[in-house]
């Protein structure tokens, strides 16, 4: 049995409390008020990819510097689970039975039943160092982008988690590989963001019918979809974030901003809101209907991955290097 030690646990609440304050002083302005701290176990470093899944109403964190999955409670805002034993945790997506997680450092798609939280399959990514994990939402298959090969690998959705399919992205080579791709049900359609550009991938026929040269001169980054005006918003490296028709690929908008090193966007179609995640500090809260940056949410420094949970218009935010989830609500 551990000997409780009450000066360190004192020390911790203190510190706790001093962040919580800091934090909710910073976003005193904001309409977004922060309503819980989280702590994660294990320790913090460079986290990854976070993401919602209604149907167990959980938050999914790719906590990679602990070698750990994080499961939290969108309701309870508590830790639910603590899956090990994933290496180095990027991509995570959600299927209806089963969590699907890109563990980086093995080149492996970590197969997880979602509500029993136990490993079921690992399985060989089809490439080096597996990235962004997409889950078709109409068949189940699930795409894999890994960076250092530059392919997009698909595999069955159901065991053994047989490989369907390897693509071999464009550019080729890639100076810095995909990112994580996003599927859209409405257009049957697996939008794979490659260096600058983004391929468009049909999954019935696996193969690239497209590749968008939106005028992005650094890196076009994760993307959302929002299904009222039938648009992508896609984050970028150049201060801007793009409104694209991803029926054709026209541009429809451009937004600067003033922030630092975008990577993860969430979206809450019924708020109108759009999140970016960027390492800078601060949130750009975006107004889905107007197109422009309406709030800021402060987070913290080097903090990039966000989701939303939709039934509460929560905002649940990694601050991976200090290992907690910031919690915000708005007021």
């Amino acid at each position: 049995m551990k000997t409780f030690k009450p000066a360190r646990s004192i020390r911790l609440m203190v510190v706790s409390v001093l962040a919580l304050a800091g934090i909710a002083s910073a976003n005193a302005q904001s309409h977004y008020s922060l309503i819980k701290i989280i702590d994660l176990p294990g320790q913090g470093g460079h986290g990854d990819w976070v993401t919602y899944d209604e149907q167990t109403n959980t938050v999914w964190i790719g906590q990679a510097p602990a070698h750990n999955v994080i499961v939290i409670d969108a309701e309870k805002l508590a830790v639910k689970a603590t899956i090990s034993g994933v290496q180095e945790a990027n991509g995570i997506d959600i299927g209806d039975t089963y969590a699907f997680v890109s563990d980086a450092k093995s080149n492996t798609l970590v197969v997880i039943d979602k509500r029993t939280f136990e490993k079921v399959a690992t399985i060989n990514s089809g490439g080096e160092a597996p990235d962004g994990v997409s889950v078709d939402g109409q068949t189940g298959k699930v795409f894999v982008a890994n960076d250092d090969t530059d392919n997009e690998v698909l595999f069955d959705g159901k065991p053994p988690f047989a490989q369907v399919s390897t693509v071999t992205l464009k550019p080729h080579p890639a100076r810095h590989g995909p990112d994580v791709g996003l599927y859209v049900a409405q257009f049957d359609r697996l939008y794979q963001p490659v260096d600058n550009m983004i391929d468009v991938i049909n999954p019935n026929t696996n193969q690239i019918e497209a590749v968008w040269d939106l005028g992005v001169k650094t890196d076009a980054k994760p993307m959302v979809y929002d299904d009222k005006t039938k648009h992508l918003l896609i984050g970028t490296r150049d201060q801007k974030m793009l409104t694209v028709d991803p029926a054709t690929g026209e541009l429809v908008n451009t937004m600067p901003f003033k922030g630092g090193d975008v990577d993860q966007t969430a979206i809450d179609v019924i708020a109108r809101r759009a999140f970016m995640g960027d390492k800078s500090g601060n949130v750009e809260v975006v107004d889905l209907d107007s197109n422009s940056i309406i709030d800021h949410i402060a987070s913290e420094k080097n903090a990039h991955t966000l989701t939303v949970d939709p039934k509460t218009h929560r905002v649940f935010i990694y601050f991976n290097v200090s290992n907690k989830v910031a919690v915000f609500q708005p007021t």
